[in-house]
């Protein structure tokens, strides 16, 4: 009976343990929580009021004819990275910024056109879920 007891102490150990090492392994190698940006804080409760509120923003945000350098340098305050240095006028530009949870790949993106003055002929956004665990 001492034994039984001894066994059934001895498992509970090592399963605390074990879950121990594996929060400390989840806590160390989960990257944080990025703090939205003003383009994607309080988007909405769905994915689909998420993509909508935000391309309303960057319509709203970035309306046409705005000054395609102005709005670069604001999506790159705001987190944006441009997927597209070399691209020339005639081709869709695109900006996106990454809002990882640990558990889902999150992604905002900005897509637009300018014409040859640099001032944003076409412009939408787009808020998505790319694939949780």
């Amino acid at each position: 009976m001492l034994l039984r007891w001894i066994m059934r102490v001895g498992a509970m150990v090592a399963i605390a343990a074990i879950s121990s090492v594996v929060t400390l392994f989840w806590v160390a190698f989960t990257p944080p929580k990025r703090v939205p940006a003003p383009l994607t804080a309080n988007l909405g409760q769905t994915w689909q009021q998420a993509g909508d509120a935000f391309a309303e923003r960057v319509t709203a945000r970035f309306p046409i004819g705005s000054s395609e350098a102005e709005m670069t340098m604001e999506l790159r305050r705001q987190g944006f990275s441009r997927q597209d240095w070399g691209s020339s006028t005639a081709e869709e530009h695109e900006a996106m910024r990454r809002e990882d949870n640990g558990i889902c790949a999150i992604a905002a993106y900005v897509y637009w056109r300018a014409d040859a003055d640099r001032h944003v002929t076409d412009i939408r956004g787009i808020y998505r879920n790319e694939g949780c665990l």
